[in-house]
């Protein structure tokens, strides 16, 4: 191994906590292991057992820094009731304007998201009465209409149940 490659991986376990989260309240944790503009890992630990290793195709390295606003990419840990133990729920920008959102269950193991989607403007969450709903805007199908006069409609879906029928599809 060069002497290069052997610093870059001192460096990353030398730094391994900072862009861990670990909440005292679940015994689940994470950590970004790499971020770049066009593509993050992130691996997904329940106590110390590994759940799994994620790849996306956008840059968390703001998601490292906690308390930045408006950054478009973050990491969070939800409990809605049907995933009591929690989901993590990635969201971070795709290009010049899209969003990316991505749930993850730890309690399956799979190095692949429950459900993704990427909005062509936006990808939205949040807890309403237990529930996980996914809001995100898609071109009409008409295009530009008196129905749709910006040329975008916004979908909301349930999560799991309306996401897992939309696999399905």
């Amino acid at each position: 191994m060069n002497r290069y490659r052997v610093l870059a991986l001192l460096l990353l376990a030398l730094d391994a906590d900072a862009g861990a989260h670990h909440d005292s309240g679940a015994d689940l944790s994470w950590h970004v292991v790499a971020a770049g503009l066009d593509e993050s890992r992130v691996a997904i630990y329940r106590q110390r057992d590994l759940v799994g290793i994620f790849d996306f195709s956008c840059d968390l390295t703001d998601a490292v820094e906690s308390g930045v606003p408006g950054n478009g990419a973050s990491l969070e840990l939800v409990k809605p009731a049907s995933n009591p133990d929690g989901l993590l729920i990635v969201t971070c920008n795709v290009g010049a304007h899209s969003q990316y959102l991505a749930v993850i269950d730890p309690m399956h193991q799979t190095s692949q998201p429950a459900f993704a989607f990427t909005g062509s403007y936006f990808v939205k969450w949040e807890l309403e009465d237990g529930e996980l709903w996914i809001s995100f805007d898609e071109p009409c199908d008409e295009g530009v209409s008196v129905q749709c006069p910006d040329g975008f409609e916004t979908l909301f879906v349930r999560y799991p149940e309306e996401a897992q029928d939309d696999k399905a599809d």
